[in-house]
């Protein structure tokens, strides 16, 4: 019988210190959604490893960088949820000499992720079944991200770490200042399918996005990282691109509020005034299915931001 090969995971070169690894989650529509940024100095850092059911296709990607699970000394994580580090309990069992580097407020709950797997059940149901439940990660294993902490991974590879909340309140990003790469988690949108999309899930607060788009913008960065998916040139335009795109979907939105329209009749509104959008009817249905439920997922945080 012939190897599957289909949902074999995919290595992207970024810089000589940094690829991109699709773990080709075997979830038809995600496959290629979720990834992993490695940085390799003399010391090596994941950023995100994705959920559970990423992290058999994340190790067979880094054997194939001639990567050992045990050389990974850091696993970053953007925030904490499920699609981004639902799989780190998993991992550092594997990983026997990482650490895990998160928001001050995402620790409590990768100790003990129960409310973490509850509310992910609840916003994405069958999806967070597909991607598999949280792990706990041991305590000791635990470093907390603090607003310009630098780590030093060796051979002159400094990786800046800067809070970003917004999109979520434990939201962080990795800035590498030599190569002017930004890796910015889900605080910069999702750009998958040839089209820019919002991330502004509930409990998405406007002013604190924009300050950290702002910040983002500040740092001048050259190419921007998207967990969601792959790394591109022409970060700061790409940064003041997803600005234009928040002001305009959340001014829709709030004013659909008041007028009593619902999550689904405020997608139809945004679509007609926001043509890129147009490329949902280009998607298989699989990928549609994906980029409709996060797309409900956004409007309804536009819809009750603060």
């Amino acid at each position: 019988m012939l190897e599957d090969k289909s949902h074999s995971p995919k290595v992207y070169e970024i810089s000589p210190t940094l690829k991109f690894l699709s773990s080709c989650l075997p979830i038809p529509g995600y496959e290629d959604f979720i990834g992993t940024y490695l940085f390799c100095g003399e010391k090596k850092a994941l950023v995100d490893v994705g959920p559970k059911a990423a992290i058999p296709g994340l190790l067979l990607a880094l054997s194939q960088v001639g990567v050992s699970p045990d050389e990974i000394d850091y696993i970053i994580l953007s925030h904490i949820h499920i699609d981004h580090a639902g799989g780190v309990g998993t991992a550092v069992r594997e990983m026997n000499n990482a650490r895990v580097l998160v928001h001050s407020r995402g620790r409590a709950h990768l100790i003990d992720p129960t409310a973490l797997w509850k509310s992910s059940q609840e916003t994405l149901g069958k999806a967070a079944l597909k991607y598999g439940s949280y792990d706990p990660v041991p305590g000791d294993r635990i470093i907390l991200a603090e607003e310009g902490m630098k780590l030093d991974l060796g051979q002159g590879l400094i990786l800046e770490i800067y809070l970003t909340p917004g999109h979520a309140a434990h939201h962080l990003i990795v800035f590498n200042r030599a190569s002017g790469i930004l890796l910015a988690g889900d605080s910069a949108g999702v750009y998958t399918n040839g089209f820019l999309r919002l991330t502004t899930p509930p409990q998405f607060r406007l002013d604190d996005y924009m300050a950290s788009l702002d910040k983002m913008i500040a740092l001048r960065p050259v190419k921007l990282g998207y967990a969601h998916f792959g790394c591109y040139d022409n970060a700061i335009e790409r940064l003041h691109a997803i600005r234009e795109k928040v002001f305009l979907w959340h001014k829709i939105a709030q004013s659909a509020v008041r007028e009593g329209k619902t999550a689904e009749e405020i997608i139809q509104l945004i679509r007609a005034k926001d043509k890129t959008l147009d490329r949902l009817d280009t998607l298989d249905k699989d990928t549609y299915g994906r980029e409709y439920l996060l797309l409900l997922n956004s409007v309804q945080g536009l819809m009750t931001a603060k």
